[in-house]
C-alpha cells in the first residue's frame, strides 16, 4: 500500500459517504426528497402530482446506494491499485451518471407519469 493509494481510498470513501447521506435522505424523506432532484424541482406542484413521487424517491435511493457501494469497493481497491482504481471508479460513475442525465425534464421522468 502506497501513500497515494491511501489518499485515493480516503477520497473515494468520502464520496461514498456523501452518496450514503443522499440515499438515507431519500429513504427517510421519501416523496419530499424529490425536491432535491434537478428538473423535477422546477415542476409546479400540480405538474408534480402527475408523477409517482414514491417511485422516483425509491429509484434515486437505489441509485445512490449503488454509487455508495461502488465508491467503497473502489476505495478498498485503491489501497492496492491506486490510480487505476480511481480511474475505473470515475469512468463507471460517469457512465452511470450519463445514463441518468437528460436535457429534457419531461423525458427524464416519463416512466414515472401516472396514467
Amino acid at each position: 500500500m502506497s501513500e497515494t493509494g491511501i489518499h485515493l481510498a480516503i477520497i473515494l470513501a468520502a464520496a461514498g459517504t456523501l452518496f450514503l447521506i443522499f440515499a438515507v435522505i431519500f429513504a427517510a424523506r421519501k416523496e419530499k426528497a424529490c425536491r432535491l432532484i434537478g428538473g423535477f424541482n422546477f415542476f409546479t406542484e400540480e405538474r408534480q402530482a402527475k408523477y409517482d413521487r414514491a417511485a422516483i424517491a425509491r429509484d434515486y435511493q437505489k441509485l445512490f446506494m449503488r454509487w455508495t457501494a461502488g465508491a467503497f469497493l473502489f476505495a478498498v481497491l485503491a489501497l492496492w491499485l491506486a490510480w487505476w482504481a480511481l480511474g475505473a471508479a470515475f469512468l463507471l460513475f460517469l457512465i452511470s451518471l450519463g445514463r441518468e442525465m437528460h436535457l429534457d425534464a419531461e423525458k427524464a421522468f416519463k416512466k414515472y407519469k401516472i396514467k
